[in-house]
């Protein structure tokens, strides 16, 4: 009888220690895995989650040689727990397209799409895979032209507030693996570019457009290198950028 109440007892101290009432904490991990051999993982909230749909949306609507999946799952804690502080990298995701010139009169579309993720904000070398790719769609005052690279270096810049009340900025530095057609001359394989992007929240509460630019900006990137604000309008798309914590 002893030992059937000490069992009982035990029985209700384990139940009432893991039935304890939870509570969403409006942060969502998420998981995107991409043709690239991006795999990144990550607690965000609700912007950055949007900004993620919206970017594996676009690589299908903007075909740049990538494509994602992205899986979700809603991060619980206990009432009056804490919340898992588990560190998560920094990263860059976008899709869309721009526009570019071939004369005065004439514009052409070029699609992108971006994956690269590292473990801090400062520069440093990107990991989980992968790139950033662009693609002239054929029909243009420009013939038809692709470029796919692998980003070896990325740094973040937060100083703002948090988009779209503020804009961050990432800054890759990437080898060229392959390209062809028109944009053969320009990304030879095997050479290096820097590219910026500029990061001013989700289209829906933007209040200036999303930016990229294109240079080359050495070993490694440098913030401001090369220059995000006077460069190329992202017209159709999103870049979402989370600062490594």
């Amino acid at each position: 009888m002893r030992r059937f109440a000490l069992t009982l007892i035990c029985t209700m101290v384990m139940t009432l220690g893991t039935a304890l009432p939870v509570a969403g904490t409006g942060l969502t991990l998420v998981t995107l895995r991409c043709t690239n051999g991006t795999n990144i993982s990550a607690q965000v909230d609700a912007d950055t989650l949007a900004g993620l749909v919206d970017a594996v949306q676009g690589m299908a609507l903007y075909p740049a040689g990538v494509s994602c999946t992205l899986l979700q799952i809603p991060v619980l804690v206990a009432i009056g727990g804490t919340a898992s502080a588990s560190p998560d990298g920094g990263f860059v995701v976008g899709s869309g397209r721009f526009t570019a010139g071939c004369s005065e009169t004439e514009s052409y579309w070029v699609n992108f799409a971006i994956t690269a993720e590292t473990q801090t904000s400062q520069a440093g070398s990107v990991v989980g895979g992968g790139s950033v790719n662009f693609a002239i769609p054929s029909g243009q005052c420009r013939p038809q032209g692709y470029v796919a690279s692998t980003p070896t270096c990325l740094a973040l810049n937060a100083d703002q507030p948090k988009p779209p009340t503020g804009s961050w900025y990432a800054y890759a530095l990437s080898q060229v693996t392959e390209s062809s057609g028109a944009l053969v001359g320009s990304f030879p394989v095997g050479s290096v570019f820097g590219s910026s992007w500029k990061d001013t929240g989700n289209p829906s509460k933007q209040t200036s457009p999303d930016r990229i630019g294109l240079g080359y900006s050495g070993s490694c990137p440098q913030v401001g290198s090369p220059y995000a604000d006077g460069s190329f309008v992202v017209t159709k798309g999103n870049v979402t950028i989370k600062v490594a914590r």
